[in-house]
């Protein structure tokens, strides 16, 4: 197999030299440049496969390098490894340069190579994708003046082209993944919350008997509810006690902010009013925000949310209170059931403790979306 090529874009030599030494073993072509200019010249006449660029650096940037690359060479796959990890860095990163992933220094070594591995995958599979799609449109104009027997043809190039994109689909859920992972990573105490929401989102949408699409969304949402909490200052997030009123303001941001943030990248557009939604009120009281929605004007994938993330929250562990028990929850849940939540995503929710307890709640539980993605 031809060996890939990732060209790295720092202005600090030292980074790109030991990023040099930590891919010296790795079966890729390591390129670097200095600057925006310099990297553009060797995109020119040079074939790459990843371009990975700082963010900060004179000149242009690296969100206008990346958005330059994405204008003239669309196929090579965009990522920014940068300290900054400002919300409006990152939202116009996505926006403009159409990152495949953002990675922020202190970078881990072996992460940095599965990222290059991941996104390898990610490019080998959107140009068989497009040779499979050429392939497919040639034969379907050859196949008006052919013989019906070729029909099994087209057939096997449509089931290759379906395993194409149920990979790429599977590499996009797999991206998600590591956003939402990388979210809760700012706080020990929630590592892992943002799965487990959208575990018993999930759960919960199976029980109520939702259609494979709209399941899919709730488990999509529930993995980035948090997302906009990547605008909210590390202070507030890993605060140890309760926040004060000014800070609760603050973090009151996060759902617009991810809603912001997931708005321009277009196979998750569907999932944005869900994440934006997600701490509204059933009743319409003004302790739901952003936009105060009542009833069923709120999305149900974000009333699903809004009792998963509870439970979620009331049954975890945090630095000023143990985990709350099961019958405490389930009273809170019934307390607010028709004000705070929708009476009818509690009750699938009580159904399903009382048919399997404490093991519905399990840290360590798993929902199989994959059986999904074929729809």
């Amino acid at each position: 197999m031809q060996a890939h090529t990732v060209l790295f874009v720092d202005d600090e030599p030292n980074i790109l030299r030991a990023i040099q030494r930590i891919l010296r073993n790795e079966n890729m072509t390591v390129l670097t440049a200095t600057s925006a200019e310099e990297a553009l010249n060797l995109l020119s006449h040079t074939e790459v496969h990843a371009v990975i660029s700082d963010q900060d650096m004179p000149g242009a940037n690296g969100v206008e390098l990346l958005s330059r690359v994405r204008d003239h060479h669309p196929a090579i796959i965009r990522m920014m490894l940068t300290g900054f990890t400002a919300m409006d860095v990152a939202v116009d990163a996505i926006n403009r340069g159409e990152i495949f992933r953002l990675i922020t220094k202190p970078w881990n070594d072996e992460e940095l190579k599965t990222i290059l591995r991941q996104a390898y995958d990610h490019y080998d599979l959107k140009q068989e994708i497009r040779r499979l799609n050429q392939v497919t449109r040639s034969q379907n104009f050859s196949l008006q003046d052919m013989n019906k027997s070729l029909e099994a043809k087209v057939r096997e190039r449509t089931r290759q082209l379906d395993e194409k994109n149920h990979e790429l689909k599977t590499a996009y859920i797999q991206t998600i993944r590591a956003l939402a992972e990388a979210i809760d990573a700012k706080d020990s105490y929630t590592r892992g919350h943002s799965e487990r929401v959208a575990v018993y989102a999930s759960r919960i949408a199976r029980k109520m008997k939702l259609d494979t699409p709209l399941i899919e969304r709730v488990y999509f949402a529930g993995l980035l509810h948090d997302v906009g909490k990547i605008g909210i200052p590390d202070a507030i997030i890993t605060k140890p006690d309760r926040l004060s009123d000014e800070e609760y303001e603050e973090i009151k941001k996060h759902p617009e902010i991810g809603a912001k943030i997931l708005e321009p990248v277009e196979f998750l557009r569907q999932i944005v009013p869900c994440v934006r939604h997600h701490h509204e009120w059933f009743d319409g009281s003004d302790r739901g925000y952003p936009e105060r929605l009542i009833s069923h004007s709120i999305p149900l994938p974000s009333r699903i949310i809004l009792v998963a993330d509870t439970a979620e929250a009331m049954t975890s562990d945090r630095p000023y209170r143990k985990g709350l028990p099961l019958n405490r929850v389930t009273s809170e849940l019934r307390k607010f059931s028709g004000s705070q939540f929708d009476p009818v995503v509690v009750d699938a929710f009580l159904e399903l403790l009382e048919k399997e307890g404490e093991s519905f709640l399990s840290k360590s539980q798993k929902f199989d979306i994959y059986e999904f993605i074929e729809g």
